[in-house]
């Protein structure tokens, strides 16, 4: 506590008391709390915080606060902020940061009961902070560092109405509410020179003026994320759309060189399986497509059905088992992917895979609500290349472009497939691409030519998108239907860690056939891809593996905790806080005062802790009783800036280097060393004796 304070600057008693009547900063906070609890649904815990900030009205106790008494608040509020992280995270998932903001009021609660129950806060922290930026000397800083400080109670005002904010809520009562209370904040501060009347005015016409742009931002809002949600979800994170995608013939190079891993994937077999198993390297389907017009792949009237949910929780059906069927275990932040699931052809069953629905179209996309990250386990047959629940061929699986198709009968013209079977024409077109070149360094010799007649014509070169689209157009010329069909190749087996690593270069795009009766892939692209790509990365990829795992093993750390219940993770936490709890009270040195009769001798008794016995005060005595008092609410570097003219110019270098001394004995004893703790004795006495003999005028006698 600034016991100093109450013995040298005459502060009255009464001045520390609560006011009985009216509004002050802790009523406001209180109100704050109210319309906090009201909007976010949390009134069950801002009742009893109201009730412990009111009840300063009849408690007439108040604790004597030290420096270090406010750092252990300070860490006791960061300790349940921490606290609310986790269990916020277990429980909200990806919506966690909203909650948290919603919950901060109680995060700081320790620091304002500080503010609300201790004698002399404020100004201690004042003088903390100037002490600080004494050694600079540096007058302008220092004055506005202490004009800018804010009481706990108004930062806790803000943050109270701030955190109401953060609810989800469209009802206008917030707004009048939330302006009323800043009215009433305002109206405290007003200058006091100023009419009510003009105010009030003035104040009117801001909130209104402030609730017409409330309504126009709200709906701007709305327009911008309906725009930027489709432009952002197609950027950099790989997102697909299940109803169409944008083949990036010719600029797909950029996005094929980053490194950064997509998701994980580790077999999920028995020792025996494993040593048989000749999964990896794995072709994981995300979406297919039945039109291509514009160097863009669309799906035809796509629909999309719920899937069936299994008997255990997080368990998907989407199909009958095969024999022999294989699993495997998906790691993956499902918003990165917009939802759209990677999964091999033919799966049959997803499980632990916690979301609230899943859709599937005919086509074989599939489709979830965005959970963040997730493991889960994918059950699929050993015939990859089919999926049983894709639908049927259509009239848009054989229709070729216009501006494609003398490409397109040129080529087959010279593959000379009169007569072949729809396996051997599948399985000539392929051999077909055997002497193209991969290529993600595109030249276009002829503007005036289609990206996929060039590519069969002239350039023979490409990356993935070129070789899938031109088979199936060639398919399809054919008469044999075809699809384009997009997703991931799964081929990095990370001895770090145990698994297989897909990494964003490794999308992969490749054609689907219809033959014998269901649809299998085609895939036409030169099978070193993968080797080319990976020489074309940068050298340093090992170092960001080790802490992409790093980031992977904490988040996977993170969703053990997520599957416990609230009750377990409650357990977990009740004990640590009144663990921490208890370490707060042990640390907390303050001394409690009754506001009604506090002993003024009995204060001066106690000066010997915390540096109160500093020979600096009795400087201070001396130039209170010749008219130089410090004021309540001045700190003491605010005293030297005012009374410094007052001084003889001899002794103002001596009084700032007592007053340097005397901060670093008030606020941290230890940094004095005994002849420094000698000097600030010596000198003192002897600025005194000086100072007295200086000054000629008598001494003031209140």
């Amino acid at each position: 506590m600034r016991s100093d304070n109450l013995k040298l600057n005459n502060l009255k008693l009464d001045d520390l008391q609560p006011n009985a009547v009216g509004i002050d900063s802790a009523s406001l906070c209180s109100f704050a709390l109210a319309l906090w609890g009201w909007q976010t649904g949390l009134l069950w815990v801002a009742v009893p915080i109201i009730c412990i900030l009111e009840a300063r009205r009849v408690i007439k106790q108040r604790w004597q606060i030290s420096l270090s008494d406010l750092k252990e608040a300070a860490k006791l509020s960061v300790a349940i902020l921490a606290m609310l992280l986790i269990v916020l995270i277990t429980t909200e998932k990806s919506l966690f940061i909203y909650s948290l903001f919603q919950w901060s009021p109680v995060a700081a609660l320790p620091f304002v009961l500080a503010q609300t129950y201790g004698l002399g806060v404020q100004t201690l922290l004042a003088d903390w902070l100037s002490s600080r930026d004494l050694p600079h000397q540096d007058r302008y800083k220092s004055n506005r560092t202490e004009q800018s400080l804010v009481t706990s109670h108004s930062l806790y005002f803000g943050l109270c109405l701030l955190a109401a904010s953060a609810a989800d809520s469209d009802r206008f009562f917030f707004y009048g509410a939330a302006t009323a209370l800043v009215a009433l904040f305002l109206w405290t501060h007003r200058p006091k020179r100023s009419a009510p009347i003009l105010w009030l005015l003035l104040f009117c016409l801001s909130a209104g003026l402030g609730f017409a742009g409330h309504i126009q931002l709200a709906q701007l809002q709305r327009q911008l994320e309906a725009q930027m949600i489709a432009m952002i979800g197609n950027m950099a994170s790989g997102a697909v759309n299940p109803n169409g995608n944008a083949t990036q013939m010719g600029s797909v190079g950029r996005l094929k060189l980053s490194s950064a891993i997509a998701f994980r994937a580790a077999p999920n077999f028995s020792e025996e399986e494993t040593a048989q198993a000749t999964v990896f390297p794995l072709l994981l389907q995300q979406a297919s497509y039945n039109q291509y017009q514009l160097s863009a792949w669309s799906a035809v009237n796509s629909v999309f059905d719920a899937v069936p949910p299994g008997e255990a929780d997080g368990e998907w059906i989407l199909g009958e088992p095969g024999e022999r069927s294989r699993s495997i275990i998906i790691s993956s932040n499902l918003e990165r992917g917009d939802g759209v699931l990677s999964l091999p052809r033919g799966t049959s069953t997803i499980r632990r895979l916690p979301v609230e629905e899943m859709q599937r179209n005919q086509y074989g996309a599939v489709q979830v609500n965005a959970t963040g990250n997730a493991d889960y386990e994918i059950q699929f047959g050993l015939r990859q290349g089919v999926n049983l629940q894709e639908t049927r061929p259509t009239a848009a699986d054989l229709q070729v472009p216009n501006v494609d198709k003398a490409a397109i009968e040129a080529t087959l013209e010279k593959l000379a497939l009169a007569g072949k079977s729809d396996r051997q024409i599948a399985n000539q077109i392929a051999a077909y691409f055997q002497d193209f070149q991969y290529s993600l360094d595109l030249l276009r010799p002829d503007p005036n030519t289609t990206p996929i007649s060039d590519f069969l014509l002239n350039t023979r070169a490409g990356h993935c998108e070129y070789f899938a689209s031109a088979t199936a157009l060639l398919l399809r010329g054919a008469g044999i239907p075809a699809r384009y069909a997009v997703g991931y190749l799964a081929h990095e087996f990370s001895p770090l860690e145990g698994q297989y690593i897909v990494r964003s270069r490794d999308a992969h795009a490749w054609a689907l056939a219809y033959l014998d009766g269901s649809w299998q892939v085609l895939d036409t692209t030169p099978p070193d891809w993968t080797a080319q790509e990976k020489e074309m990365t940068s050298t340093f990829r090992r170092g960001l593996d080790f802490f992409s795992f790093l980031e992977f093993q904490f988040s996977y750390q993170i969703r053990q905790l997520g599957e416990l219940g609230l009750r377990e993770i409650l357990l977990i936490v009740i004990p640590l806080f009144c663990y921490l709890l208890w370490r707060s009270t042990q640390a907390f040195k303050g001394q409690r005062q009754t506001l009604s009769g506090l002993d003024r001798s009995r204060i001066e008794s106690s000066f010997v802790q915390n540096g109160l016995d500093s020979e600096f005060y009795q400087i201070e005595k001396v130039l209170n009783d010749r008219t130089l008092a410090r004021l309540p609410s001045e700190s003491l570097l605010q005293w030297r800036d005012r009374i410094q003219p007052s001084i003889p110019y001899f002794q103002r270098a001596s009084f700032t280097e007592l007053l340097a001394l005397h901060y670093r004995y008030r606020f941290d004893p230890t940094l004095l060393s005994p002849a420094e703790r000698q000097k600030l004795q010596a000198q003192s006495q002897q600025w005194i004796r000086a100072y007295l003999s200086a000054v000629s005028e008598p001494l003031h006698k209140p």
